[in-house]
Order: structure tokens, then sequence, then C-alpha cells
């Protein structure tokens, strides 16, 4: 099987496993945001908060490095060295935890958060425990065993969720699962890897994981405060209350973004890896991947932003309508922040990680100021818009740095992605001034007319890249799905065969 076979069904694979996440989570947080309290998700959000710190710091890096690294003469001994490298981290981190947990729940005066903690720390331990054997998974592009195990266990954890707040354990609902069901999938994962760890390890490539490393680890640590910083602030300020329906806000918004995107940046980053050393077909697969990225994500996301009142009201009910504007202010955000996510994988797939750290460690500072001065308002909307606004600087900049490594003027690589912007705000616009000068609204009909409206305008406007990503959409089928379609069919779309693969 070819490099673009086995990427297009591990993207496939993906799809499906992510696809099915997303539908079950959002089922399960529909029913949740219903009998769980505003505050109970503020709860969570900041217990999740110190634990995604701290497994930042243990996770980055290594695994990427076993990915990165493809020399076979002593392949197998690096990755041994990298497995023990990990179970040291893991120890260190774990002790860390059960230190600052008490603290933690001390800052925000609440001591639930040192239990919630406690939770969330078992399914840490052994998501560390069985990362190294993932990481095997991605290398090779063996993404079917993975993508069962994750969809299996994901979807009992979700559904145990539902189990455990019927059961009366309250906030403890959402982090039960992660103590109970993340175990389980992690010795599976182990077993089912074909890496089999031995004692025989050489200390001299934990230098040479760390130098490649160090960079990726404080690139993520930044990075992380920077996501959560947010979560940190609001939580201190604006209280658990709102800090739930900030965090609801957020994660609604990022629903499709974080269940799809993934799924590009997990193919992508072992494929640029390969052909980090070819610039036009590295250049060629990146520019490519924004544009099927942008394609997919813009009407989606924009769809959210125009029909966010009932979609919070019909799917959270009436008690989440205060977080209708953040959802939309946050989902503007999550546009950019989509057409830009594959920058961040290719610094790490051309060896070049400083670059991120460098960055995140200059814009770091600045956001964190700028929520920290946003706090002032005691305003949940304020704070919001100055997350998102700042936010967005920092993702328009990653297409400047990625510039520099393609050796392509940055602009050109935006105007790559944000073209796809225009048909989207052509057909918003006269739906959205509907919406605003009438009290009659026909949501489902309005929504046909945007997407439907969004594609014809993309295949007028964009003919080029219509035909362009069709074919790579098509390379991403299974084979089964691709004998559903006629062939005569796929001929009017795809109109011709493009040169190249996209990987």
């Amino acid at each position: 099987m070819s490099l673009a076979q086995k990427a297009g069904q591990a993207g496939a694979l993906m799809l499906f496993r992510k696809g099915w996440g997303a539908l079950v989570s959002f089922g399960v947080m529909a029913y949740l945001a219903r009998v769980l309290d505003k505050a109970d998700f503020g709860l969570l959000a900041i217990s999740a908060t110190l634990i995604g710190i701290i497994e930042t710091v243990a996770l980055s890096g290594i695994g990427e490095y076993v990915i990165f690294y493809h020399d076979k003469k002593d392949e197998k001994e690096v990755t041994n060295s990298a497995f023990w490298l990990n179970i040291l981290l893991t120890i260190v981190v774990c002790a860390a935890v059960l230190i600052a947990a008490p603290l933690w729940a001390s800052f925000y005066k609440d001591e639930r958060i040192n239990r919630i903690i406690w939770l969330l720390l078992v399914g840490f331990f052994f998501n560390m425990l069985s990362s190294i054997s993932v990481a095997q998974f991605r290398k090779t592009l063996d993404y079917k065993p993975l993508v069962l195990i994750q969809t299996i266990f994901g979807t009992i954890a979700q559904l145990s969720q539902i189990a455990f707040a019927l059961l009366g354990f309250g906030v403890y609902s959402l982090a039960l699962p992660h103590a109970v069901i993340t175990p389980v999938m992690a010795i599976v994962l182990i077993y089912k890897s074909e890496f089999r760890p031995s004692l025989k390890m050489n200390r001299e490539h934990w230098g040479r994981i760390f130098g490649y490393t160090k960079h990726v680890i404080g690139s993520r640590v930044l990075g992380k405060f920077v996501n959560e910083g947010d979560t940190l602030i609001v939580g201190k300020f604006l209280g658990m209350e709102l800090l739930g329906v900030y965090n609801l806000a957020f994660r609604f918004s990022h629903l499709f973004f974080a269940n799809f995107l993934p799924i590009i940046t997990n193919v992508t980053m072992p494929v640029f890896s390969q052909i980090r050393n070819n610039l036009p077909r590295l250049r060629d697969n990146f520019t490519r991947s924004l544009k099927l990225i942008a394609f997919v994500t813009i009407p989606v996301i924009s769809f959210q932003i125009l029909f966010a009142e009932p979609l919070i009201n019909l799917i959270y009910g009436p008690k989440w309508h205060d977080a209708v504007i953040p959802f939309q202010i946050l989902s503007l955000f999550v546009l950019f922040k989509s057409v830009g996510s594959p920058t961040s994988g290719l610094y790490n797939a051309t060896g070049k990680p400083q670059i991120g750290f460098y960055f995140t460690l200059i814009f770091t500072p600045i956001f964190l100021g700028s929520v920290l001065f946003s706090s002032i308002f005691n305003s949940l909307i304020i704070t919001t818009v100055i997350v998102a606004s700042v936010r967005i600087l920092g993702t328009m900049t990653h297409f400047f740095l990625s510039g520099r490594i393609l050796k392509v003027p940055g602009f050109s690589l935006m105007a790559q992605a944000l073209k796809s912007f225009i048909p989207a705000i052509i057909i918003a616009i006269p739906i959205y001034l509907f919406r605003l000068t009438t009290d009659y609204h026909f949501a489902i009909i309005e929504s046909i007319i945007f997407l439907s409206g969004y594609f014809l305008l993309y295949n007028l406007l964009l003919k080029t890249d219509w035909r362009e990503i069709l074919l790579d959409l098509e390379k991403m089928m299974p084979k089964k799905l691709k004998k559903i379609i006629p062939s005569r069919l796929r001929k009017i779309l795809i109109n011709e065969a493009l040169p190249e693969e996209i990987v």
C-alpha cells in the first residue's frame, strides 16, 4: 500500500472515530447540561486545567520524536529509550499533581476540586503508559486497531457519564469515567501494539529526545497556558457558574474543530515528516491541506455562528441562553484556528519545533495579560471578545512563520485558506439581516439555503479549488464508499485528474 493510500485510509478511519465521538459527545452533553448545575461544568474545567498542564509537560514531544525518527538501524532502541523516559516522567508528574491538587483546590476555595483531580489523575497515568504504543500506531499509519479501540472505549466512557449522573454522583459523574474506563483502554492499546518494551535502553538517546522535545514541551506548556488561561481567570474572578457558561460555549464552539481537525493533523504530521526534504512537494501538500480544511470547516462553523441561538436553546435548554453570545464569539476564533491548524504540525514534522516555542514564549504573556486586563470589567462577554481577538491575531502570525519554512510569502498561504470565507460571507449576510428584521424564523429552511448557497457560490467563484478538493476528499474515502459512488458521477465532479496526490 502506497503512502497516499495509507494516509487516505487513516484519514477515513479517523473521520469515522471523530464523527462518531462527536455525535455521542453531543448527545451526552445535551443530557448532562439539563441535569447538572452550571457550576459543575466550571469545577470540572478548573480541575481538568491542572491535569492538562501537567499532561502537556509529560506527553509533549516524546511520541512525536518516535514518529519523527526513521533511522532503521537503531529505531527499536530509540523507541525503547523513549518508553522508559516516558515512564520516568510519569512518576515525576504524578508526584507533582499529588502535591499541587490541594493547593489548587484551596486557591479556588472548593474542596471538590481536589477529589476531581484525583479521579482525572488515574486516567492521566494510564494515558501516559500507552502513549508510546499510540505513537507506534500513528508512525506506521496503522489506524484500524487504534480507531477501533478508542471508539469503543470512548463511547463507553461518554455514556457512563450519564449512568453516573443517574446514580447521583453529581459533578463527579464528569470525572469518574477517566478513573474507570481509561485504564482498561490503555491496557488494550498496549496489548494490541507491536511495541514490546525491554530493559535494554541507551540513555544517550534521552539527550537526543530531549534535544528535540525541549522546544515542543516549552511551546505546548506555554500554549496550554494560552488555551487555558481564560479558564483560570474566568473561574477566579467571575465565579464557577459563569465559568460553567463559558466552558459550555467553548466546548460547543470547538465540537467540530476538536473532532475533525485531529484527523488532518494526525495524518499529515507523519506524512510531512517523510517528505520534509522535498520542499516543492511539502509546499504543495501543505497548501492543499489548508484548502481542504477551509473548504470543510468554514461552512460548518459559519453555520453555528449564524444559528447559535436556536442551537443552544434546542440542545442545552433555555437555562444556557447566556452562552449564546460567547458561543458566537468563540466560534469566530475557531474559524481562524481551523484554517491555521496545519502550521503546528509543520514545525514538528520538519524538525523545527523551536519556531513554535519562541512564538509561544512571546505570545503567552501578551495573551495572559490581555485576559487578566479583561477581568476588571467583570463581564463574560468582554472577556470572551478579548480572548477571541488576541487568539485570532496569534493564529494569523503562524501563517507567516510557516511561510518562512516553506519559502513562500505568508500572505499567499493565508490567502489560500481564507478565500474560502468569501462565499460564506456573501450568503450569510442576507440571512443574518433577515433574522434581525423579522420575528419569523425558519431555521431548517434558512440552514438549507445557507449550506446549499455556500457550495454553489464556492463552485462558481473558486472552480479550480473545488476540483482539487474533491479529488483530495476522494482519496480519503474508503474503497467500499468509492464503489457506492457511480464512476460517471465522479468523473463529472472531478472533471480531470490533477497532477499530484495530496501525499
